[in-house]
């Protein structure tokens, strides 16, 4: 009997100490940096399903902007050059970068003619045309524009209205 106890101790500290030894914990869901992002499920504008999950493996830029957000549209630019020098770069949690571009409008017709202008071609289009009254924006905690960056892990490594925060992370996660 003492010796089935002695065994059973030895193994129920031996798996705690594994466990401990095994690696980081699951990151929570949440938006701080190193969290776990929300899940994002919806319809694109061009009317494809969208799942978050399917871009893991990818850096991927969720870019909550406005049609008339006169900073938004100026950076759209950036966002696009971005996306044409990243787009086949090695990460450390992935490889290639990706834009979802979630628009705060209520309008299509602004909303249209901004993707057009503003050059936007290679980004996946999401609005519902709530605002920040949306879904996608309460559970992301957008009131105003702002990037989230995210490795292939799903998780947050960048948070910023600042593209140029976004280009310095980009350029500083890239392994190529």
């Amino acid at each position: 009997m003492r010796k089935l106890k002695l065994l059973l101790l030895v193994v129920l500290v031996g798996s705690g100490f594994l466990s401990f030894i095994n690696g980081i914990p699951e990151p929570k869901v949440g938006l701080n940096l190193g969290d776990r992002v929300p899940e994002l499920q919806t319809t694109l504008l061009n009317g494809n399903e969208f799942d978050l999950k399917s871009l893991q493996g990818k850096m991927v830029l969720l870019d909550f902007w406005a049609s008339y957000d006169g900073e938004s549209r100026m950076d759209n630019h950036q966002k696009m050059m971005l996306q044409k020098k990243f787009a086949n770069s090695k990460f450390y949690k992935g490889e290639g970068f990706v834009v979802v571009s979630i628009s705060l409008d209520r309008f299509k017709s602004p909303l249209n003619n901004a993707i057009r202008e503003d050059g936007l071609i290679n980004a996946l289009h999401i609005c519902d045309y709530k605002g920040v009254e949306s879904s996608i924006s309460k559970t992301f905690q957008v009131d105003k524009p702002i990037n989230y960056l995210i490795d292939g892990d799903g998780r947050l490594v960048a948070s910023s209205q600042s593209m140029d925060k976004v280009t310095e992370s980009l350029e500083y996660l890239s392994r190529n």
